[in-house]
């Protein structure tokens, strides 16, 4: 009997800078339609390099071109396209936030959920805005006791980065996610 290998949760991480209009080709008509509807520059480049950066992390994972992946965003109330990101008929999990600079993707395979959160402090204090990441990791991770977190190493000065799984025994791998866009 050999013992089960522990789920690997990794989380890419990028810089706002990484931000490029040439991402726009990876997203589907939705997803760009979306990118259109922010307010600043900043909102704009956050939303595109979370949805480029969740197709390249995940379709590096599953061996499918960015570009062809199927992301389901329907919320699970209204039905509206404006819920947690799903990569339907996988078992690959997915998070995505953006806060300030930073721009974080987890994934997790193999059945299981996973929350990721990015706060910058923004003159807060750091045990108020880690409380927060945390209450955000644990609800995109679907929430409920079970849950394990992680404080992660800060991606950028002045944030703070938490993951939320069911998998008490995960490994945590952080990577700079900047490479893999530029390999799209």
């Amino acid at each position: 009997m050999t013992a089960q290998q522990p789920a690997i949760v990794t989380v890419f991480t990028v810089g706002l800078t990484a931000a490029d209009i040439g991402l726009l080709e990876l997203l589907d008509d939705r997803e760009r339609l979306r990118v259109a509807r922010c307010a600043s520059e900043a909102d704009r480049g956050r939303t595109l390099l979370g949805a480029a950066l969740l197709r390249t992390a995940a379709g590096a994972m599953l061996g499918v071109p960015a570009g062809e992946l199927r992301v389901d965003r329907s919320c699970t109330s209204c039905g509206g396209w404006h819920g947690r990101p799903t990569i339907p008929g996988t078992d690959l999990d997915v998070s995505v936030t953006h806060s300030g600079s930073v721009v974080a993707v987890a994934t997790l395979a193999g059945g299981g959920r996973v929350g990721v959160d990015v706060e910058r402090l923004a003159g807060r204090p750091g045990a108020e805005v880690l409380a927060w990441t945390i209450t955000e990791a644990c609800f995109k991770a679907g929430g409920g006791l079970d849950l394990t977190v992680h404080q992660l190493p800060p991606p950028a000065p002045n944030h703070v980065l938490t993951l939320a799984t069911d998998q008490p025994d995960a490994l945590v791998k952080v990577i700079d996610g900047t490479a893999l866009l530029a390999a799209r």
